[in-house]
């Protein structure tokens, strides 16, 4: 992302009602999801705790910010293998992986697939501490970006065909003239198409829409 878009993106999230994040502690050693609910709830961070991934699965809140402490060796399922479903699922959590039995393979490889950070236990308090700040921060900017960049999916779904077809072409950046004879329609039709898509999306102008799709990088 650019940052001419990092900063619409800003102003969106600015202007965006205030979703509180919710941090989930992932993992089957309640001694260790105690202490860690403790560290957080010391710096006014409230937690839920998951102790296997199916629990974690069962308890997710798709429509919050998430951000989650999650056990690399879990039973039944692996934090590794859960943040594959995740990032299936729910594409704007930040995933910050702790494990006693981590290598620099296993780091890099979880980090290669979208993880924020990963600590090697014992970790340090405050470390850990600055790693859910910071993933706080990030999965509430993620969940802006997934957020809005749906809207715009959800509008594009309710054009029509032809309208998509035209949509596609003044992406591009082809003028009404190009994308008629590259359409076989008059110029004519392809504006009143180019109205229709206004109205449906709902947007200042096609140009506008135009914008938000090349921004958040969705498919027509």
């Amino acid at each position: 992302m650019n940052v001419m878009i990092k900063q619409q993106v800003g102003k969106d999230f600015q202007s965006m009602d205030k979703i509180d994040p919710i941090v989930y502690i992932v993992d089957d050693d309640s001694e260790v999801c105690e202490s860690v609910a403790w560290l957080l709830d010391s710096a006014s961070i409230e937690s839920v705790i998951c102790h296997s991934a199916q629990e974690l699965l069962d308890a997710f809140d798709e429509s919050k910010p998430a951000c989650l402490i999650l056990d690399v060796r879990m039973p039944s399922m692996s934090g590794i293998r859960l943040q594959e479903k995740l990032n299936e699922l729910s594409p704007h959590a930040v995933v910050i992986f702790v494990s006693a039995h981590g290598d620099i393979r296993m780091s890099v490889d979880t980090i290669k697939a979208g993880a924020q950070d990963f600590l090697e236990k014992p970790y340090d308090s405050q470390r850990l501490l600055d790693a859910v700040q910071l993933g706080i921060e990030s999965a509430e900017r993620r969940f802006v970006e997934y957020s809005l960049a749906a809207e715009v999916r959800d509008k594009i779904a309710l054009l029509t065909t032809r309208e998509k077809e035209v949509l596609r072409l003044v992406v591009e950046g082809l003028p009404s003239q190009n994308i008629g004879r590259r359409l076989g329609m008059s110029v004519k039709t392809v504006d009143v198409h180019r109205t229709r898509i206004k109205s449906k999306t709902d947007a200042d102008s096609v140009g506008t829409f135009v914008r938000d799709v090349l921004r958040f990088g969705v498919e027509i």
